[in-house]
């Protein structure tokens, strides 16, 4: 191992490493660590992060020094900018209007318990106060590219990883908003000795950073909308250019490149369909982006850190796990979510890398906090993240393992049964009252625009007047075709008061599905409608469904061994 450091010193010695050929070297260590990572089944993501560490200073030292490292920023920056437009993306109403409850009180409380448990330990191992501070408000963050990369490698899909991914994207607003909370009230006390009278300049410094983002993320997508809607525009250029214009502004104007992009992809993800389709437009660059990221941070990985700050870090690390634990689990209690969800929700939010890394830098810039607080904050945090990075890939796997939505990003036989296409609170004067809502409740949650309501009830209508489609036992599966679409769509309801649909038993229907199916998809109809009715036939189904008190409790009949048989994978 000497001998070959005494080589690349040499070789370091006798000319600088260009740009291209250090962005080579990552990308080379990254895929090799990933390949070797999966020969022994561990994470891709763990597999790129060692492999940064053996080309970094703290192994081989081919990369060079830290302080090197800066001239790589952007590379990272940009990184993190396309992984917070995705994540952004993903906080479509129309995906998480029937479980926001769960997605705030898990957030909120995740948020809150890291922070105060971390403060907290902090004060009991006889920290200072700003040192606290500083390291709770840091604590609450999460790793967002680590999360979005795992769940792509185990291909990973259903209530759980929406709740993951909607909780890291608030996870990360409400961390930006409390470091800069944070970091005035201590810059306060050490240029005055009170920090009283700066809660007014703290809340007004959020209140820049939230609108300021949200202002310019909401700006660059009415832009790149307007734009990608002209046929001349072409819409891997027209993104790509707004995320470098949105890095740019953010640094320009002091703000969170993470949180401008963010607010970018939700303005994507909520204004139309092919504003909506402009969020897949960067996927052939993220492999190589991502190996770029995980591997760069495997190279800045402070190992010394960990030494330096010894048990402190100890502390920190075993702290902020307590708290995503404790708060996850409160959370999920109070937002009535299934026990699969709250119990594998906290070893999702390990890592910590990103904005955590991101943080420190703004804290080691600020001149008004004394340079021993900051290299402890600076020491601790590194620290952390280096452990946090190593090991919190496992647990982000193993959550996602545990919670059996690993491999369900497929393709299936019906696709409309997702939680966000369920409704379970249907009052109704009569089926063609209920048809109506449900018409409406589709064209919300499909964003269906190639079709009017009125066009869509009357097919429904025109189909329902010819036969009843109730199929007796309380079940209903009324249809109608339209001329074009993407695919067959539909929505789920549960009435429990029940509704007269001329059933041929006479009794009340409870449970009704809507399917609008395209005239170029007839015969996959028939199988959609084949298996709906073998699904809801099934009596302890069907009994479970009824029962349903929340769209997620409706999706577990479903995703239940019982259930998975009638809606099966077409891979």
């Amino acid at each position: 191992m000497d001998a070959l450091r005494q080589v690349f010193e040499l070789i370091v010695a006798s000319s600088q490493l260009g740009p291209f050929l250090v962005v080579s070297i990552l990308v080379l260590a990254g895929f090799a660590g990933g390949w070797i990572a999966k020969l022994i089944k561990l994470p891709h993501v763990t597999g790129n992060i060692l492999g940064g560490i053996v080309v970094g200073p703290a192994c081989l030292g081919l990369i060079g020094t830290h302080e090197h490292l800066s001239d790589l920023q952007p590379l990272s920056t940009f990184a993190m900018s396309l992984v917070a437009v995705s994540i952004g993306g993903h906080l479509s109403y129309r995906r998480i209007h029937n479980s926001l409850r769960r997605i705030i009180s898990i957030s909120l409380l995740e948020v809150g318990c890291s922070v105060t448990v971390v403060i907290g330990a902090a004060r009991l191992f006889h920290m200072n106060w700003p040192m606290a501070l500083l390291l709770g408000a840091i604590a609450a963050s999460t790793a967002p590219a680590t999360t979005i990369a795992l769940i792509r490698e185990m291909r990973a899909k259903g209530p759980f990883v929406k709740t993951l991914i909607s909780t890291v994207a608030l996870n990360n607003i409400f961390c930006i908003l409390l470091f800069v909370m944070m970091r005035m009230f201590v810059s306060a006390y050490f240029e005055s000795g009170e920090t009283s009278g700066k809660i007014d300049e703290a809340l007004l410094l959020s209140s820049y950073h939230l609108f300021g983002a949200l202002g310019i993320g909401l700006g660059a997508g009415w832009v790149s909308r307007m734009l990608v809607s002209k046929p001349r525009c072409h819409d891997f250029s027209t993104i790509l250019l707004a995320i470098m214009i949105c890095d740019g502004l953010a640094a320009y104007m002091g703000l969170s490149p993470l949180l401008v992009n963010l607010f970018f992809g939700v303005y994507l993800g909520n204004s139309s369909s092919v504003a909506e389709k402009q969020l897949t437009t960067l996927v052939p660059l993220e492999p190589i982006l991502y190996v770029c990221f995980f591997t760069l941070a495997g190279v800045s990985l402070h190992l010394d850190a960990m030494l330096a700050v010894g048990a402190l870090a100890g502390v920190y690390i075993l702290a902020r796990m307590i708290g995503k634990s404790l708060g996850a689990a409160l959370g999920g209690l109070l937002g009535k979510c299934s026990p699969r969800i709250w119990q594998n929700m906290a070893f999702a939010l390990y890592p910590q890398s990103g904005i955590a890394i991101g943080l420190v830098v703004l804290l080691s810039a600020d001149s008004s906090i004394p340079e021993e607080i900051r290299q402890a904050v600076s020491a601790i945090i590194l620290a952390g993240v280096t452990i946090a990075e190593i090991a919190g890939p496992f647990c982000t796997k193993a959550a996602l393992a545990r919670s059996g939505e690993a491999g369900r990003d497929r393709e299936r036989l019906v696709e409309f049964l997702a939680e966000e296409f369920v409704t379970v609170d249907l009052q109704a004067k009569d089926k063609w009252d209920a048809i109506r809502q449900l018409g409406a409740f589709l064209m919300r949650t499909h964003r269906v625009e190639h079709v009017s309501p009125d066009e869509l009830y009357e097919t429904i209508v025109e189909r329902e007047q010819e036969m009843s489609t109730a199929l007796g036992r309380g079940i209903a599966i009324p249809h109608g075709r339209i001329k074009k679409g993407p695919a067959i769509q539909g929505v789920m309801a549960i009435c429990r008061d029940g509704v007269d649909f001329d059933a041929p038993d006479g009794e009340p229907v409870k449970l009704i599905m809507l399917i609008v199916t395209p005239e170029d998809k007839k015969d996959m109809h028939l199988k959609v409608l084949a298996s709906l009715s073998s699904m809801v036939s099934d009596e302890a189904i069907r009994t479970r469904l009824i029962a349903a008190i929340s769209p997620e409790d409706a999706m577990e009949v479903i995703e239940s061994e019982e259930g998975r048989g009638y809606n099966y994978f077409l891979d």
